[in-house]
């Protein structure tokens, strides 16, 4: 590695001297790896910034009539379907967390159907039955395939220890983390972390955010619906939560 200087003459004689710099690709720098934690820190930050700008952007886009009416009837069409509803909504939201993850939106929906009761009890079985599903392929299907995958990831080398001391401390630390949803369903399952205390974490983790986005559904639902002429103090006080989150 280093630079060297190159003459080069074109034709009209004159000389040029340019510098040529070469450097092996293989050598990590500490500048480099400064720069992939930046990139790090900046990716988290934006996608904490677009689950606030995705809640903002649903509360304002409701305002329009038409956009209303028709989401409120397509909502409302598998509302009536009663407990099917429930069952067909709760089985295409676990293969929505085991493929995707990006669970917010989907929540928010289900409080907007089905109400608050209703809607906690189908998302928090999808969501919770889709991790515990997407543990169970990971850590009797698809071990070699994941571990290869996550192979090098900074945070799987940090845990890979410490969660045999304290298996759901660090299983709730690793939820807590910006990776995609699929990731901290697949990452858990090929670690030494046992079954039971996977679900544990899953549940305190997950449960409390399926309230918090159903209640927030139901309440933009009746506001839109005009059953209520402006938010609730409960409703104030989660939207202000969404920031603890």
């Amino acid at each position: 590695s280093g630079c060297a200087l190159v003459q080069v003459t074109p034709r009209g004689g004159m000389i040029k001297t340019r510098i040529n710099s070469s450097q092996d690709d293989n050598n990590v720098t500490p500048k480099k790896l400064k720069l992939q934690k930046l990139a790090i820190l900046v990716t988290s930050v934006a996608i904490v910034a677009w689950k606030r700008d995705l809640l903002l952007s649903s509360l304002r886009t409701l305002r329009n009539a038409d956009l209303k009416s028709w989401l409120i009837g397509k909502l409302d069409a598998v509302n009536d379907l009663g407990t099917p509803g429930l069952v067909v909504y709760s089985f295409f939201f676990a293969l929505w967390e085991i493929l995707v993850g990006i669970t917010t939106p989907v929540e928010t929906a289900a409080g907007m159907a089905f109400g608050v009761k209703r809607g906690i009890i189908a998302s928090a079985i999808g969501k919770i039955g889709g991790a515990i599903t997407a543990y169970f392929i990971g850590h009797l299907l698809l071990q070699d395939y994941v571990k290869e995958k996550l192979e090098g990831n900074e945070m799987m080398d940090l845990v890979q220890d410490s969660i045999r001391e304290n298996p759901v401390g660090v299983a709730l630390i690793w939820r807590f983390s910006f990776l995609p949803e699929f990731v901290k369903n697949f990452g858990l399952s090929v670690l030494p972390i046992k079954p039971i205390h996977f679900i544990t974490a899953v549940f305190l983790h997950g449960f409390p955010f399926t309230c918090l986005w159903t209640f927030l559904g139901a309440e933009t639902g009746a506001l839109a619906r005009g059953v209520v002429a402006e938010p609730s103090r409960t409703l104030k006080i989660l939207v202000s939560g969404v920031y603890v989150f």
